[in-house]
Order: structure tokens, then sequence, then C-alpha cells
């Protein structure tokens, strides 16, 4: 009777080990050139629905997602009818389509900090509470005021918030500015202490979304 138990027991530990180990993992590649990061920038993170995020220092058209396993190089391009790669659209972090409509991308953080910096800019809150912010972001400020409390919030920081944002995007691999991950999908940009007299912001928060990277926090 225990040596049956222990058998079962044996076996349902080897089948769950081979199903995991035939679980397929997805992967996806990103394109961040070498030089907008520093060397302590994250090579790779883990987003929350499992996606693991590879960043590659060399253009690959197309985000390619593989889903053969670990190591797996990136999916080839797509061929049109006469058999040749179909060129990527060049990537715009900021695009005004012919109706008028702006799209916003971001798939690295200095993305975000352009983005930003222009919503800023020209005012445009909206399109920042529908674009720019990552989603635990909108429904916390939808706790605390909603859209009304973000848009006085930007309105009353909009030039300390533009000072920080500046300063980060012109130094993103330099000395006044450090990167890291702090946590699955979530990356913090901070304003080296030595220069916090002079801001009244310090940290930028950026999270990795299905949709592309997104604006987190500015404290």
């Amino acid at each position: 009777m225990t040596c049956g138990l222990l058998n079962a027991a044996v076996l349902l530990f080897i089948s769950a080990a081979t199903l995991s180990a035939c679980t397929p993992e997805r992967v996806e590649y990103r394109y961040r050139p070498s030089y907008m990061v520093d060397g302590n920038a994250p090579k790779e993170m883990m987003l929350r629905d499992g996606t693991k995020v590879i960043f590659v220092d060399r253009p690959l058209g197309e985000t390619a997602i593989s889903k053969a396993g670990p190591g797996t190089a990136p999916l080839p391009p797509k061929l049109g009818a006469d058999g040749k790669p179909i060129p990527s659209k060049a990537f715009e972090p900021r695009e005004r389509l012919d109706d008028g409509t702006v799209v916003l991308r971001c798939m690295m953080p200095e993305h975000v900090v352009a983005n930003t910096m222009a919503c800023f800019r020209n005012e445009e809150y909206q399109l920042m509470w529908d674009q720019l912010l990552a989603p635990e972001a909108r429904a916390e400020w939808k706790q605390s005021g909603g859209f009304e409390g973000f848009d006085k919030w930007c309105k009353d920081n909009r030039r300390s918030t533009m000072e920080l944002l500046n300063r980060m995007r012109f130094n993103a691999v330099g000395s006044d500015v450090s990167m890291k991950q702090v946590a699955p999908g979530l990356t913090r940009a901070t304003l080296s202490p030595h220069l916090w007299d002079q801001f009244q912001f310090h940290v930028v928060e950026f999270e990795q979304t299905p949709d592309g990277m997104k604006l987190r926090s500015i404290n």
C-alpha cells in the first residue's frame, strides 16, 4: 500500500515536471539602443502576465514575439506577395492621423518622457489620461478626484514637472539620473540627490504593459 502511494507520487511529480518543461514561454524582443541607457538598466524584465521582455540593441523592425521557448530567435519578417519582406512602418512615438487624432506610442522610458513633455507643453491632459497613464495610476486617480483631480494636478505642477522631465531627457544616460527595475515591469528613474534642492520632483516611474510602456508616477 505504502509502496503504491510512493510510486503514484513519483509518477505525479514526473508528469508535472514534464508538463512544466513543455509549457511554451512567451518572449517579447524590444529594440533599445545601448547608447540610450546606462550600464545598470535592466537587460530583460518579466511582465505581470508572465511575458519575458528582452531588450536588444539592434533594430528588429516590428516587435517580435515568440512562443517557441527560451533562447528562440525573433520571428522572421512578414513576406509580401512577391516573397520579399514587407517594410515595417517607422516607429513614431507621437503620430497625428489624417482625422486629427493623436496617437501616443511608448516602447522605452525616453518615449514616455518625450510624450509626457509634449502633453504638458500643449496642455493635453485628457490625452495623457487616455493614452499615457498606466492602468494602475489611472485607477488610483479615479479614487482621488478622477480626471478632474488629475487635470488640476497637471495644471498646478506643469512647470515643475517639465523641469524634471527636461533634465531627465538630456541626461538619461549621465550621472544625474539613475534608472533601475524595482519590480516586474516597473522601472524607476531617479534624479541624483545632489540636484534635489533644484527640483520639486525627483522620481519618474515607468510601467511596462501589454500596450507598451506607460507613465506610472511622478513624485
